[in-house]
């Protein structure tokens, strides 16, 4: 009996530790669950913005990132990249040597920040025009497995087109400003909706030229159009080739077109005066109830001849019919290039 007696009282001190333990495991478990949420406990993550800029084929480009914690406590974090035109990509730190490979993952204290950087390779081979987008993921984990904070930067590459011009033309004046880097030089603006310098939404750091006025509202569109233009010479094309017109484009638009008529809100694009392009909203429609619909961007090529010719090109976005809706257009990259 005595024997039971400590029996009993070993396995009640046995029964109250592990109640006690998992007391202790249950708010340990609460504390993780919370920190896996917006604890300010926990490392967070951000990361530098991307930018956008022009390649050749064969060019090597560096884009550089700062990751940062910006939670309250150490954190691991990971570094991941994408290239839509899946082309050899590099990571490196720039704390070390060029050419070191950036050791993954890696440790950052509470508002602690490293720069890394991403190298792509363009293939010496590639297409005119071209367009990659390398996405950069910085991954902040609360345990080697669990992610608990991601962010992401988009990096934008344009392979350039290649002028092929005579030794002699006269009369020459040049295509200027494709890019609007330079503001608004070389461009003239006309229309009662006018044309002014804007930034791509999505890179915020690449200047735009802009067709139209987003400021108009509601029944408050004046009927009419905005546009850019500008005069200048494309040479005549090597034997076989012809000389094209490219562009970027991104519709802003109220209005439906599904016809792409002339009585209804267009984006027109003009070769000395004679309609080469047209586009416009031919999908949503809810009135002007709403913010415009975004169209995203889009790519337009027209072929202007082998032969060489003094071009007048005139980018024009038109709200017609009535005050009611209004379009404007975003417009970048305007290249004139030899193609087939």
């Amino acid at each position: 009996m005595k024997a039971n007696k400590w029996l009993w009282i070993v396995l009640g001190v046995t029964l109250s530790a592990v109640v006690l333990l998992g007391f202790l495991f249950l708010a340990a478990s609460r504390d993780v669950f919370a920190h896996a949420g917006q604890s300010p406990a926990q490392p967070g993550v951000a990361i530098s913005p991307g930018v956008t800029g022009r390649v050749n084929g064969g060019d090597v480009v560096t884009y550089y990132h700062t990751i940062t914690n910006t939670g309250g406590a150490p954190g691991l974090f990971s570094i991941s990249a994408r290239a839509s035109e899946e082309w050899p990509l590099y990571f490196y730190n720039t704390q070390f040597p060029t050419g070191t490979v950036f050791v993954l993952p890696f440790m950052l204290l509470a508002d602690e920040t490293a720069t890394i950087a991403v190298q792509l390779t363009v293939p010496k081979l590639v297409r005119p025009g071209t367009v990659n987008t390398t996405w950069v993921t910085a991954t902040a984990t609360f345990t080697s497995t669990f992610p608990y904070a991601y962010a992401a930067a988009q990096n934008t590459a344009i392979v350039l087109r290649r002028w092929y011009t005579p030794l002699v033309m006269r009369n020459y004046a040049p295509f200027l400003n494709g890019d609007f880097s330079n503001g608004l030089l070389g461009w003239t603006v006309n229309g009662v909706l006018g044309a002014a310098l804007d930034v791509d939404p999505d890179q915020p750091a690449n200047p735009v030229g802009r067709v139209g006025n987003p400021g108009f509202s509601c029944l408050g569109v004046p009927r009419g159009y905005g546009s850019l233009s500008q005069t200048f010479s494309v040479p005549q094309a090597p034997p076989g080739k012809s000389m094209h017109l490219q562009f970027r484009y991104r519709i802003y638009s109220n209005d439906q077109n599904v016809s792409l008529s002339s009585d209804k809100d267009t984006f027109d694009v003009l070769v000395n005066g004679e309609l080469r392009w047209r586009d416009a909203n031919r999908g949503a429609f809810n009135y002007c109830s709403v913010p415009p619909y975004d169209l995203g961007w889009k790519l337009a090529d027209i072929n202007l001849g082998a032969n060489g010719m003094l071009v007048e090109l005139a980018f024009q976005a038109h709200n017609r019919f009535d005050t009611f809706y209004n379009t404007y257009v975003l417009v970048d990259d305007v290249e004139i290039f030899v193609g087939d």
